[in-house]
């Protein structure tokens, strides 16, 4: 079966064509996400891209990964934050097959980036696991027994939005843009001279500024990793994101600190590790979501 995946996310949409397998067919194909502030030409992206692929594949599903909080049986958009405006209510499923005749499944980036890592990736076949992505915000997802937890608003692992001291989230001081901001005000460096990867590459350095942002960063998402661990118990814990790459830098230090403010070490994840699957999770989770639903 020829799946068309597409992720959409605030910058940039990705596409491509797999097998039910999860075997990519072609090569990863990336777009601008095209929007103002007031509004989003995503639908337009997406139709021209399946009017395209089309003239080349033989395309018999498409599987879609999408930033926002996602109805995944009526496939929409149920709510959007601002990074993509106007984006709430758009209706992803229908629209696609009403104009192409083809079956459409859409799931949360977030969920498929764990169904991703679940099926083919760091937490291969784990009975719970628990996924969480750092970047611009902090995001989660919760697979048990194989199956996505959605919550009754389809909202459940969102862990970014935890409270923290002084009135902040989780997001506020656990995310890649904290890290930045953190590391901009303890350097002097302005924050549009910086990325995750500088702030990394000194730490290994053995920078002490660099090692004290990426310790205040792991310090704060060890707070919503015990939440998710008291409340969930999950056997696996994946760590999401751009911050991924820096798996040797990072397993052990956020093992450590979460073995430490732990209250029992046997309530401890069999697993804490780094996603294996980098910018193709969220499409390869997005095949296996469709293939479950249209397997015959």
């Amino acid at each position: 079966m020829n799946i068309l995946a597409i992720d959409i996310g605030g910058t940039a949409i990705k596409y491509g064509m797999y097998d039910d397998s999860g075997s990519a067919l072609t090569d990863l194909y990336e777009t601008v996400t095209v929007k103002t502030e007031t509004t989003n030409f995503i639908m337009d992206t997406v139709i021209q891209i399946i009017e395209e692929m089309t003239v080349e594949h033989s395309i018999e599903g498409v599987a879609v990964s999408t930033a926002g909080v996602v109805d995944p049986i009526e496939g929409n958009v149920v709510f959007a934050g601002p990074t993509i405006p106007g984006y709430t209510n758009t209706p992803i499923k229908q629209t696609i097959e009403n104009l192409f005749h083809i079956s459409a499944e859409v799931e949360n980036d977030v969920n498929c980036a764990a169904l991703g890592e679940w099926w083919k990736g760091a937490g291969k076949h784990s009975p719970s696991l628990v996924c969480t992505t750092i970047g611009t915000g902090v995001g989660g997802a919760i697979i048990l027994d194989g199956n996505l937890s959605h919550g009754s608003s389809y909202s459940a692992g969102e862990i970014g939005y935890l409270p923290m001291a002084k009135g902040k989230t989780l997001q506020d001081e656990a995310s890649t843009t904290a890290l930045i901001a953190n590391y901009s005000l303890l350097s002097n460096i302005p924050v549009d001279k910086l990325n995750g990867k500088i702030i990394f590459e000194k730490a290994k350095r053995s920078e002490d500024k660099a090692i004290q942002a990426i310790d205040d960063m792991l310090s704060a998402l060890i707070q919503g990793l015990l939440a998710v661990t008291y409340i969930i118990s999950p056997d696996t814990i994946v760590i999401g994101g751009g911050i991924a790459a820096q798996k040797e830098y990072l397993e052990n230090k956020i093992e450590a600190k979460l073995r430490k403010s732990i209250v029992s070490k046997r309530m401890m994840p069999k697993k804490i590790v780094c996603a294996e699957l980098g910018n193709s999770a969220g499409m390869i989770g997005a095949i296996y979501n469709f293939t479950r639903k249209h397997s015959y």
